[in-house]
């Protein structure tokens, strides 16, 4: 299920297969997108719940960060839960158990069949 993005934020949306994962969000877009600040985001990133690519010292999001941010900040905004408690229940639940994605966004989704492989 993809949410809508916040008023005045309307992120492109890739064009070539396998782009969900191409780092090209910057961090100051991504703090925009998701209404924090870019102090948040290293803070998070810091405390082990994502890690953005680099290009020197530049961090770099995908849409696949992106809509695991957005779930990070409804779980610590939202449902109140703790920096430790996210990390646990990102270690230990599926990203489509966390997204809520349809059967048919499922069978298209590489994390997705490669995890039903093993």
């Amino acid at each position: 299920m993809q949410e809508s993005y916040p008023k005045g934020i309307d992120l492109p949306i890739p064009f070539k297969e396998g782009s969900y994962r191409e780092p090209v969000y910057t961090i100051g877009i991504a703090a925009k997108f998701l209404e924090v600040c870019t102090a948040t985001l290293r803070i998070w990133e810091r405390k082990g719940l994502l890690r953005p690519a680099r290009l020197g010292k530049n961090r770099f999001y995908s849409l696949c960060d992106m809509d695991k941010l957005r779930q990070i900040k409804t779980l610590i905004q939202k449902k109140r839960i703790n920096i430790e408690g996210v990390k646990n229940i990102l270690e230990t639940t599926r990203c489509w158990e966390i997204k809520k994605c349809r059967p048919g966004e499922r069978d298209v989704c590489p994390v997705y069949l490669k995890h039903e492989k093993v």
